[in-house]
């Protein structure tokens, strides 16, 4: 196990956790100690976070500060909540991390409202630093020229979205021969930002600064990055305490406004400390993957992270998709979409990448060529499924629409 170095009190913690009646008979054994130490406290789950809602809830109503009801996903009617303080932790996370001045115009390019948590936090990073914010949201193609009209009339500095959102707007502006307002600043998180969506950025946009945050609604900002930083690495928040147990991210908010039990917490995801190519001190946190993306198709084990990077070998794909259409039954079919560089045969992609993917994930070519031919194909496309909330590109989507 490692750990990084900010301070922490675990009997601050055990009472903390007291005051979820759900969970806090898990603590007994720790109380019991003379001098508990972090690593005998439980790890907690997203399964434990969902069962103690109700006690969360009645926490927020009991603190003297504001609560934001955010979601972290799920559907309306089985909700993943989460709770943050209405101030958002801006204060301590700007004394770190401030990327805009007072004479920046910000365009806010994520989704407002439905419980979307990135929206509300760049508004309010925005006004920490004093600069302009333009609340638009994601927009539809339709109707993109006539908005970015507007904007354009704003002079525009910086812009906050998705990496996917900020590729997929870049390329819009390179596509209908716009040229695109002198954004100085790009500031992205939600998803990591991908070797197609910093080609892009780079190519219409070489000299953008790119500031990043990593996170989760039920953490909120655990670090962030900016120029000079690797795109995978990022500075740790000194509210946050992370260890690494057998490489997942543990993570323990010791902000007094935290309102979820955020105490080692398993975030889902992988990763080690590292030294940052920024050259700073202190030590790193590079984020290596999921923790666990395994997924079982054709009665085989294999991660969607696999089959993706054998479709990047060929030099044609761009950018990768993998959709999955009935998912655990016998007709269950899995679609590999591609976006492909300019001047390749969109039917020559298809059929290269395909042979090249159930080549070198040979499981996956075994099952397909021998018991289900029909269950894989490569479909080359214009724009991925997004999720319409948060505006992710996510790489798996199931039983999603066309893309």
């Amino acid at each position: 196990m490692t750990t990084s170095p900010a301070p922490l009190s675990v009997p601050v913690l055990l009472e903390r956790m007291a005051d979820i009646p759900t969970l806090s008979s898990r603590y007994d054994e720790a109380r019991a100690l003379a001098q508990p130490e972090l690593r005998d406290l439980p790890i907690l789950t997203k399964d434990d976070f969902r069962s103690a809602l109700p006690d969360v809830l009645r926490r927020a109503r009991s603190r003297p500060h504001g609560s934001i009801v955010l979601g972290s996903g799920g559907t309306t009617s089985t909700p993943k909540l989460s709770f943050i303080s209405s101030s958002q932790l801006v204060e301590a996370i700007a004394a770190e991390w401030s990327p805009l001045d007072h004479q920046d115009v910000l365009v806010n390019y994520d989704t407002p409202g439905r419980l979307c948590s990135s929206h509300n936090f760049f508004n309010a990073v925005a006004h920490e630093a004093g600069a302009v914010t333009v609340p638009l949201g994601a927009v539809d193609e339709a109707q993109l020229s006539e908005w970015l009209d507007f904007v354009d009339l704003l002079e525009p500095t910086a812009l906050n979205a998705t990496q996917s959102q900020i590729a997929n707007l870049l390329e819009f502006y390179e596509r209908t021969d716009r040229k695109p307002p002198t954004f100085r600043k790009l500031l992205w998180t939600g998803e990591p930002f991908g070797a197609r969506a910093l080609e892009t950025t780079r190519r219409i946009l070489p000299d953008a600064e790119l500031h990043g945050v990593y996170g989760s609604t039920e953490t909120w900002v655990i670090g962030h990055n900016g120029p000079g930083c690797d795109m995978d690495t990022f500075h740790l928040m000194p509210y946050q305490h992370i260890e690494l147990e057998d490489g997942a991210v543990l993570v323990t908010n010791l902000h007094p406004e935290c309102v979820n039990p955020v105490v080692r917490y398993r975030i889902g995801d992988l990763g080690e400390f590292t030294r940052c190519a920024c050259g700073r001190p202190d030590p790193a946190l590079r984020v290596l993957g999921r923790d666990d993306p395994q997924m079982k198709f054709l009665s085989i084990l294999l991660t969607p992270q696999e089959v993706a990077e054998a479709a990047r070998v060929h030099e044609a794909v761009r950018d990768v998709q993998i959709a999955l259409f009935g998912h655990g039954s016998p007709a269950e079919r899995m679609e590999l979409r591609v976006k492909a560089a300019e001047g390749w045969d969109p039917e020559e992609v298809e059929r290269e990448v395909r042979h090249t993917v159930l080549t070198r994930v040979y499981r996956l070519g075994y099952e397909v060529e021998t018991e289900a031919p029909n269950a894989f194909a490569v479909r080359v496309v214009e724009r991925f499924t997004v999720n319409e909330r948060s505006n992710k590109t996510p790489l798996l989507v199931k039983d999603g629409p066309p893309a």
